[in-house]
């Protein structure tokens, strides 16, 4: 029994680091040095990317599944910035949103988001 613990441990803890590793290298830490730099007016490609939601989430899942000690309270504030930047984005098609697609108010939704994912 305990070969079969640890071989599943070291299979999800090896999902997690391959998604970070070849999937999405922004996925890997907690997000929030980078989100304190994207609020800040640093450029960051790729730091609200869904790519890097979907790494993070399954990172943080796997990880955390496999007993890695690590927390997913830092993640989860990156993901909901990721979600509200993501909404502000999705807003560009409706027409009563239009207006809205300034950097600052981008911003707003990022904040809301990383709110959110406290």
């Amino acid at each position: 029994q305990y070969i079969v613990y640890v071989s599943t441990c070291l299979i999800l803890a090896s999902v997690a680091a391959y998604l970070v590793c070849y999937v999405e290298p922004l996925a890997a830490g907690s997000g929030i040095p980078e989100i304190k730099c994207y609020l800040n007016g640093v450029d960051i490609p790729g730091v609200c990317d869904l790519r890097t939601l979907f790494s993070k989430v399954l990172g943080v899942l796997f990880s955390v599944s496999a007993g890695l000690p690590c927390g997913k309270e830092g993640p989860m504030i990156h993901s909901g910035a990721i979600v509200g930047a993501s909404s502000a984005a999705c807003g560009l098609h409706n027409s009563w949103m239009r207006g809205q697609q300034v950097e600052l108010e981008m911003r707003d939704f990022v904040t809301c988001g990383a709110c959110a994912g406290v």
